[in-house]
């Protein structure tokens, strides 16, 4: 007699065999990452910067990665570029933080939009600064990886009409 039960197939007489941890029918085998696993992918990140080191931060990125920063009007497109972009924000040393994070998940692709703001330190003076951003990530072999990274200053806030200032 021949019992297929989940994850075993019973044999005669009482012997078994386990085949593994095969999935029952229908059952979806790719599973997506919490919202949680996607939130730390920018805690890694932001370690990365933490080291200093440009080399560690572009191994954040896909290699065809695009990076529209915040303090460069330069488009980059290529590891070579996002590390040139990276060699000189370092020199202030930032250190980010999530203030409002929207994160979505979509099979191998991941979302992290919302606002970061960072502090900035250069000599003794530290200064913070608000931003936009935008992660998309793409699952590469068993890590994710950054494939668009926008980052956007917050736009300036509108006097009130009656301001003559």
């Amino acid at each position: 007699m021949l019992l297929v039960a989940g994850a075993f197939v019973l044999l005669g007489a009482g012997a078994f065999v386990l085949l593994g941890a095969a999935p029952c029918f229908g059952q979806d085998t790719a599973k997506s990452p919490s919202k949680e696993a996607i939130g730390k992918l920018f805690d890694d990140w932001n370690a990365a910067l933490q080291t200093g080191k440009p080399a560690e931060v572009v191994k954040q990125y896909a290699e065809d990665a695009v990076l529209l920063p915040t303090v460069s009007n330069k488009v980059r497109r290529n590891h070579a570029e996002i590390k040139d972009y990276f060699e000189h924000f370092l020199e202030y040393k930032p250190v980010g933080k999530i203030n409002d994070a929207n994160i979505r998940v979509y099979g191998d692709l991941a979302i992290n939009s919302g606002v970061y703001s960072f502090t900035l330190t250069k000599g003794d003076k530290q200064k913070e600064v608000r931003a936009r951003y935008t992660f998309v990530y793409r699952k590469t072999g068993d890590r994710w990886l950054i494939v668009e990274h926008h980052s956007s200053a917050m736009p300036e806030q509108p006097k009130a009409v009656n301001d003559k200032k």
